[in-house]
C-alpha cells in the first residue's frame, strides 16, 4: 500500500492463540481525496475535492462546512468530510481478493464511516457507495468495519452482507472523569465490544461469513 492507507496481519489473537484464523486489518484513508490540509495550487487531491464540492454543495466555497440546502445523504458532501480515491479502491477489492485467496478475516478501519445506517449523512464519506460495494462483495471475509468521526457513535449491521458498522462513540463527548473507549475481543464466531464511560458495548455474531452473498 501507498500514502496513509495499509494493511496489518495478526497471526494469532491474545486470547485465543492457538487459534488458526488469520485476521487482517486493512484501514482506509477517508481523507484521501479532501479540502483538508491540501495546497490550493499543486494538490490534484484537493483538486478533485474542490469538483465534488462544486458540483454537490450550493453553499461551496463560501460556507464548505454547511449542508443548508442539502437533502438526504447528499449532506455528506461539506468540507469536513473525504474521499477514496480510485488507486485506493483498487487496493481494497485487491487486498479482499487476496484475503479470501489466503483464508484470512478483514476488519476494515476508518477515520469517517462507510455506511449510512450507522451514523448521520454529515460524517459519511464521500463515496462510501463504491466502497460499500467492494465490501458486499467480499462479505465472506469481512466481519465488519469500524470508524469514528461521527462523535455521538452509531451501528448498523448491513442487510445485503451481513457485516457489522460500527462507529465508536468519542472520548471528547464524555465529561470529565469519564473515559469513553472500547476494547475488542474477536473470536471466529463473534466479535465482542466492551466499551467503557459513554461506549456502548455489544456482541456481533459472525454468521456471515459461512454463509457469503459476494461473488467477487
Amino acid at each position: 500500500s501507498t500514502g496513509a492507507y495499509y494493511d496489518h496481519l495478526l497471526h494469532k489473537q491474545q486470547n485465543q492463540p492457538s487459534s488458526p484464523m488469520k485476521l487482517r486489518f486493512l484501514v482506509l484513508d477517508s481523507y484521501d481525496i479532501c479540502l483538508l490540509d491540501r495546497c490550493p495550487d499543486t494538490s490534484p487531491k484537493r483538486q478533485l475535492a474542490h469538483e465534488l464540492m462544486l458540483k454537490n454543495n450550493p453553499n461551496y466555497p463560501k460556507e464548505h462546512n454547511s449542508p443548508q440546502g442539502l437533502e438526504g445523504l447528499s449532506k455528506r458532501f461539506v468540507g469536513f468530510n473525504g474521499g477514496v480515491d480510485k488507486p485506493q479502491l483498487e487496493w481494497l477489492e485487491q487486498s479482499l481478493r487476496m484475503a479470501r485467496e489466503n483464508d484470512e478475516k478483514v476488519i476494515l478501519c476508518s477515520h469517517q464511516p462507510i455506511h449510512p445506517g450507522s451514523t448521520y449523512p454529515t460524517c459519511l464519506i464521500w463515496n462510501y457507495d463504491e466502497i460499500l460495494e467492494i465490501v458486499r462483495k467480499y462479505n465472506e471475509v469481512v466481519m465488519a468495519s469500524f470508524s469514528g468521526h461521527a462523535h455521538k457513535g452509531g451501528y448498523v449491521r448491513d442487510e445485503v452482507s451481513g457485516v457489522h458498522f460500527r462507529t465508536f462513540e468519542a472520548v471528547l463527548e464524555s465529561p470529565d472523569p469519564i473515559r469513553t473507549y472500547a476494547m475488542v475481543d474477536v473470536f471466529e464466531n463473534r466479535l465482542n465490544v466492551r466499551g467503557e464511560g459513554d461506549c456502548v458495548s455489544d456482541i456481533y455474531d459472525l454468521d456471515h461469513l459461512n454463509i457469503g452473498v459476494g461473488n467477487g
